[in-house]
This record gives structure tokens, C-alpha cells and sequence, in this order.
């Protein structure tokens, strides 16, 4: 397993009526990924995003449409709405999804297979361990991170067949010169190839798309000219989209998203970001939109956590399915090893 022993956490609390709503802001403690980071997430919030609510006297889901970027605090501030009116309503996650957008999208009964990532570009020894116990687990889907020499050992192993899937994703590493990688690799049989190069934009995805039978899974960073434009790109070509909620911001805009990529046939799946069990319940809840074709990144606690924020989301060994109801109930009963400040913000 990948545990995350020390992982900075933020979560926003909205309090109405004796009633709490939680949310996660979903951004790694350094800015190696995304431009967010925790620290930064939690300064803005503090110091510009909640004072700015506070002078205005309203928070709704157009509160932010002036903020640039910063997907991953305003994402989190939303959920933690979503999930205030939700339990105002009596209602759970997916089914007051259901209602906020008038839509039947949404299956608060579906059980989901999940997927869990590992790095493999370290070496494959300790990866291949990995993957045993992923088995183990029951994920239907292991997707490795690798970098350019790990898949050239790739192309020369014998991985053994231990869960139903295989995906390899590269992080953007690869260059427009290392198509032929690309080639090799389409005769292993993977699930498919996620963000292989950010040299190439849709033009050049779209072109290498027709030569390869392995679909190619592209994420909103492809989009140079809008989410809407991507998706008509892709639309009946082999390519495959990977949906991060947070990169969205605005759940409405996410809503959207997803609402558009049923429309257009796109393949996609849902990508996590290590959330903890408060996030984890957004991702299944968004998750159960029949949009999605693929195992999602929805791992259990116990696979990236030593613990989790009670009570945690977990998998019995062997179990493979994972319940888009999952629900923290009225309130976060623990915060394992937090440090918090007290600090609140009230609205009257």
C-alpha cells in the first residue's frame, strides 16, 4: 500500500441550524502537480475567499464565479454546501445530487468496482508487491505511474495477471518523439494509456488515436480551447477522458461536465486525489453519474491511509465494491491528529 502518513488536511465546516456540512480541499502539500497546495489553499481560504463571503453576507454556488483558477478551495467550500443542504433536506449525497440538478443521472443504489494507483517509476520490484495486495483488495483496476525508463521495462516483463485491468500513466513525461513507445505498448493489452505527453495537444492526440487500438485518456489540461470543444474532439475517436473533480471547481460546472461527456459517448473514468474519507464521499457520489464507463480511482481508506479521518471509507479484502451512499452522517466524529485553530467565520 501507498500510505500517506502525514498528509495536511483542510476541511471546510458550514454550520446553519445546528446542522454541519463538510468538505475537502483536495490539494497535495506541494505544488508538484496541480499550481494548488495545502498551505496556499488554507491561506487563501482564511485570509481572501472566507472574509470575502463574510462582507457580502451570501455563499451560493455563483458566490465564486470571480475567482481564477483555484479550483481545488472553491471545490471543497461547495462540497461542504452540498453537503449542509443535504442533510437540511434529510437526504443523502447522491440523491440530493439528484435534486440540485433536476436530473436522474445519479444512482445513490450503485455500487462501484475501484482502481488504485502505483508508482512504479522507483523500480517495478516494489510496484509488482503492490499489485499483489491491490488483488488482495479486490480493485478490478491498477493503474502504474511511470516515467519513460519504467515502461521500457515494461515492454520486457511478465506482470502477472492479478486484477482485471491494467492502465499506464504517464504524467505527461513523454515527448512527440516517443510515439513509437506508445506503439510497442499498444500490442500489451492495457486498459488503456493515460496522459502520455503534454508536447501534444488534441491535434496530435486525435492523429495518434487512429493508429493505436489502446485508447489514450486525456485529462481538462488537453483543452486549450474549452471543455465543450475537447469533448466534440473526441467525440467517436479512441480517445478516453479522465475526470478530477476538483480541477472543475464549481460542482455546477462539473455537473455540466459530466452531463456533457454522456452526451457526446465519451469513455471516462473518475480520478481521486488521495482524498480523505470526506472527500471520498463527494467521489462516490459524483462517481454513480452514469457518465462513467470505467473503474475509477475510489480506493478505500485503508489503502493510502494508515487512518483515516473517522469513520473511514474501507474495503473488507476480497471486496470489490464500493457503495455511492457511503455517508459521514451529522458530523465528522474524529479528526485523527489534527491541529485545529478554532478559527470560524459566522454568518448572520
Amino acid at each position: 500500500m501507498q500510505e500517506h502518513r502525514r498528509r495536511p488536511l483542510w476541511v471546510v465546516e458550514l454550520e446553519a441550524d445546528g446542522i454541519s456540512g463538510f468538505g475537502e480541499i483536495s490539494s497535495l502539500e506541494l505544488p508538484n502537480y496541480s499550481s494548488e497546495w495545502s498551505s496556499g489553499s488554507g491561506h487563501l481560504m482564511k485570509k481572501l475567499i472566507l472574509p470575502w463571503l463574510m462582507e457580502r453576507r451570501v455563499l451560493d454556488f455563483k458566490s465564486l464565479d470571480w475567482l481564477v483558477g483555484n479550483g481545488a478551495s472553491r471545490f471543497g467550500l461547495e462540497c461542504a454546501l452540498v453537503d449542509l443542504l443535504a442533510k437540511r433536506a434529510g437526504m443523502g449525497l447522491t440523491s440530493f445530487l439528484r435534486l440540485l440538478f433536476d436530473t436522474d443521472a445519479y444512482n445513490p443504489t450503485a455500487e462501484m468496482a475501484f482502481g488504485v494507483a502505483i508508482g512504479a517509476a522507483s523500480g517495478w520490484s516494489d510496484a509488482l508487491k503492490q499489485l499483489e495486495e491491490a488483488s488482495r483488495y479486490g480493485a478490478r483496476r491498477v493503474k502504474f505511474k511511470v516515467d519513460r525508463p519504467a515502461a521500457l521495462q515494461f515492454l520486457s516483463m511478465s506482470v502477472p495477471k492479478k486484477v482485471s485491468e491494467i492502465v499506464l500513466d504517464f504524467n505527461g513525461c513523454l515527448r512527440r518523439e516517443d510515439s513509437w513507445l506508445l506503439r510497442e505498448l499498444d500490442r500489451l493489452e492495457l486498459r488503456f494509456i493515460e496522459e502520455p505527453s503534454s508536447d501534444m495537444d488534441i491535434s496530435d492526440y486525435l492523429r495518434l488515436s487512429k493508429v493505436l487500438d489502446t485508447r489514450l485518456f486525456l485529462d481538462e489540461s488537453t483543452a486549450n480551447r474549452g471543455f465543450a470543444d475537447l469533448a466534440r474532439s473526441m467525440c467517436r475517436n479512441n480517445l478516453g477522458f479522465v475526470v478530477k473533480p476538483f480541477r472543475f471547481g464549481s460542482v455546477v460546472r462539473l455537473n455540466n461536465a459530466l452531463d456533457l461527456l454522456e452526451k457526446n459517448g465519451i469513455s471516462c473514468y473518475l480520478g481521486g486525489m488521495f482524498e480523505s474519507a470526506i472527500g471520498r464521499r463527494f467521489l462516490l457520489a459524483f462517481g454513480s453519474h452514469r457518465c462513467f464507463t470505467e473503474t475509477g480511482d475510489m480506493a478505500p481508506s485503508n489503502w493510502y491511509f494508515s487512518r483515516d479521518v473517522e469513520p473511514g471509507l474501507f474495503a473488507r479484502r476480497g471486496e470489490n465494491r464500493l457503495k455511492a451512499s457511503f455517508e459521514l452522517g451529522s458530523e465528522v466524529s474524529e479528526l485523527i491528529g489534527h491541529d485545529c485553530t478554532q478559527e470560524c467565520t459566522t454568518f448572520s
